[in-house]
């Protein structure tokens, strides 16, 4: 009897090993090796984005719409799985994931995403746009592109662009219309040194905080003031503790859809294409409905009593003049060439 049984166990090893063997074969190891894009393929693929937003938010509804389109062009073949809320990590950890292959999709700001492609930190200087349709016309044309294609250098695709809101001044205290206004006011901003010295530069302290630590550091005194988009402001209900809103969009900080290069190498050219199409038609939706939502938020501001301010092209200047040094002190050479570039289009 234990004769029989070793004999069985062997015989169940060889099976074993002979299946392992032939779902090899089913990959064509011999064309992932190779640069050649891989054949259509109808097997089934279920890939991961990943997103610090809600699921609420406009943003993540652009990634779920991105996600259902691939779905219905592939006729389930690619299924794209959303996380959101920071499921899967904060914006770095899910980059270097993609980076990695440990995961598929990412949607990120330029500001975590910069360290990996830096040419981005051309594209998030302050006071560099003259409107939203100033950059999208840098987003969408040839330097735009370029700046994706630098992502492939760490294993990373850039996919496509998304509305990221200009982002402006709100605090507890008063109206803004000059640099002179915010001396001594401190105020919350992303833990960069692209933020802390826009603030020096400005006559703020500038405080580096978490984003969920914002609204209880105005309510309690820890900060006077912060900064973001008009959509953040209304969602989060920033202005109950900071009724002072200023239009000065001294930072529009593209966001952006990356994939992990391993998975669209894995992909034929015909998916990748599909990839590519569907991402930009969720994000031409997602661009108009920021803009309403915008519009919609500002209207809800004024119901509440916010006071909302909006700067002269003098004062515009003030600020513009105020941060003019960090263009040399944050970019090389190639990084102002880039500027260049973009100022000469607004």
């Amino acid at each position: 009897m234990k004769k029989f049984l070793a004999t069985l166990l062997a015989v169940c090893t060889v099976l074993a090993l002979c299946a392992g063997c032939g779902s090899k074969k089913e990959e064509t190891p011999a064309a992932s090796e190779s640069n050649e894009t891989p054949a259509a393929s109808t097997e089934t693929v279920v890939l991961r984005l990943a997103n610090s937003h809600n699921a609420e938010h406009i943003t993540s509804q652009a990634c779920q719409m991105f996600a259902d389109l691939v779905n219905e062009k592939t006729d389930g073949r690619i299924t794209i799985e959303c996380h959101f809320a920071g499921e899967l990590g904060d914006e770095r950890s899910t980059i270097e994931q993609c980076q990695f292959g440990g995961l598929d999709f990412t949607r990120v700001s330029s500001g975590a995403s910069a360290e990996f492609a830096p040419l981005m930190n051309a594209l998030q200087m302050p006071y560099e746009y003259t409107s939203v349709d100033h950059l999208f016309e840098v987003l969408d044309g040839e330097i735009g592109q370029e700046v994706f294609e630098t992502f492939k250098a760490n294993n990373l695709v850039g996919i496509t662009y998304l509305h990221p809101g200009s982002r402006n001044f709100f605090n507890a205290k008063k109206e803004i219309h000059t640099p002179a206004d915010l001396a001594g006011m401190k105020i919350r901003v992303s833990e960069s040194d692209l933020m802390l010295t826009l603030m020096d530069s400005l006559g703020g302290i500038g405080v580096g905080l978490p984003f969920n630590d914002t609204y209880s550091s105005i309510q309690t005194g820890v900060v006077d003031g912060a900064e973001n988009n008009m959509t953040s402001y209304i969602e989060m209900s920033f202005w109950e503790v900071a009724p002072y809103w200023t239009y000065d969009g001294h930072s529009y900080m593209p966001d952006m859809i990356l994939a992990s290069k391993q998975t669209m190498d894995k992909l034929s050219a015909e998916d990748q294409q599909i990839i590519f199409d569907c991402a930009k038609e969720a994000e031409v939706w997602h661009r108009d409905a920021w803009e309403d939502s915008e519009a919609k938020n500002a209207k809800i501001a004024e119901e509440k009593g916010c006071t909302l301010t909006t700067l002269t092209d003098e004062e515009v200047k003030e600020f513009q003049d105020a941060v003019a040094p960090m263009y040399d002190t944050f970019l090389n050479d190639e990084q102002k060439a880039i500027v260049e570039r973009v100022q000469a289009l607004g």
